[in-house]
This record gives C-alpha cells, structure tokens and sequence, in this order.
C-alpha cells in the first residue's frame, strides 16, 4: 500500500516532495507471503473499477514503464455458489461485471469441470467464470511501483522507522523517527497490521484490526503444472 500511493502520487505530479519511510526492507511485513489474486468478480462498481485498473496496471503496464518483471500469471478463476442465496449474489455481480464491460459470464457446473477438472463439484450450483483474472508475485509487484516511485522523484528511506507523529500548532506535521524527524503538509498512514497503534499518536481511533489467513505450501503437483 505505501509503495502503491507513493507510486501514483508521483505520476500525480507529486514525486518530488513525497517522502516514503519503510521501517525494515521493502515487502519484508505480511507483503511476501500474500496470495496475490486479482479478480474482476467484485460486487461494487467502484471497487470494479479499480481492480480492472489493477489488472490492466500489473499485466503489462508496469513492467513497460519501469522494466522490472511483476511476474503475471494470466490464468482465470472461478467463484463457486452452493445455495440459491449464493448463485443470487453471483447474479449480482455479473451485472455489475457486465456494467463495467468486464469478460464475465455465469457457468453450470458441467464448463467448471471442463476447464478446471480438479474441482469437487458435489452440491455446486453454478459458479462465476472471469477468464482475465490471474495472480501475481506481491513483492515483484511492490518493487516495480517502488522503481515507478523513485523515476517520479519519490525518496523511499529504507530501515527507518516512524516513532511519532504529531500536528504542529501550524497545521503541519511532524513525523519523528530513529533517523530524525520530518516536517510535512501530508501524512499518510500506511502501517498495515500497525496502523491502528499509529493512529493513536495523533489521537485517531481507527476501526481497524488484522485478520488471520491460512494457507500452505506443496510439492510441484504435475497435473497442475501440466494444466
């Protein structure tokens, strides 16, 4: 998210007074272990609008601009329903796919099993097929916008960690950190799982909190590689 906002503020014309602290290496928090999924099933407009950008952004457009490989993986996915309340929701955002001119269609069970064999399709309804979707390598992504940044004029202080931050009687900012302190217009709290903690140093109560996710990791499966 920090590498994100810095890269587009830099293409807002923003780069040269745009400062970027990163407490330990870049992608070294909870970035490098995400999933990376980007998905054109989404049941808000302008979430949809968004992620069609990202898409658009992280298949091919960043790479051309700053020659760092986001690793793309074009490979479509599927949203599955089990109930009628279920296959009302993906009726739902088809329309929503279908306002934005997405690639997006609803599928009996009979197309999952022939694109994707690999699926237990007991009880399944119907499912949402969006054949654009794909995922991507989260910290190859997060270096080519940090790369993106640094051509707009953003600085990015690696192992720098903020401390506090408090309003000057001004208006402005001060943000203090082990490296010293810095006075700004503009702060963005960017801290993920500790954004709330830095809300508090200015008083914000953020409604925020971190959400548990599992996953795990597998021997190369050939059926799947060979799909």
């Amino acid at each position: 998210m920090g590498v994100g906002l810095a890269y587009h503020l830099g293409h807002e014309g923003w780069g040269d007074g745009t400062v970027l602290l990163e407490k330990a290496e870049l992608t070294s928090g909870s970035t490098w272990h995400a999933a990376g999924q980007i998905t054109h099933s989404t049941s808000s407009f302008g979430l949809g609008k968004c992620v069609d950008y990202n898409i658009g952004l992280y298949s091919g457009g960043l790479e051309a601009e700053t020659g760092q490989p986001v690793t793309w993986h074009g490979c479509g996915s599927f949203r599955l329903a089990y109930t009628e309340d279920e296959m009302d929701w993906l009726r739902h955002t088809l329309s929503v796919g279908r306002s934005l001119g997405f690639n997006i269609e609803l599928v009996g069970p009979e197309k999952v099993a022939e694109l994707h064999p690999f699926y237990n399709l007991d009880g399944v309804l119907g499912a949402l097929h969006t054949p654009d979707d794909g995922h991507v390598d989260p910290t190859n992504v997060t270096m080519a916008l940090a790369a993106g940044a640094r051509q707009k004029g953003v600085q990015i202080i690696r192992q720098c960690r903020a401390t506090n931050i408090t309003q000057l009687p001004s208006g402005e900012w001060q943000v203090e950190t082990d490296k010293g302190t810095i006075t700004c217009e503009h702060v963005v709290n960017a801290g993920g799982t500790y954004a709330r903690q830095m809300g508090e140093w200015s008083g914000l109560q953020l409604p925020m909190t971190s959400m548990t996710h599992h996953y795990f990791v597998t021997e190369p499966v050939p059926e799947f590689e060979a799909l």
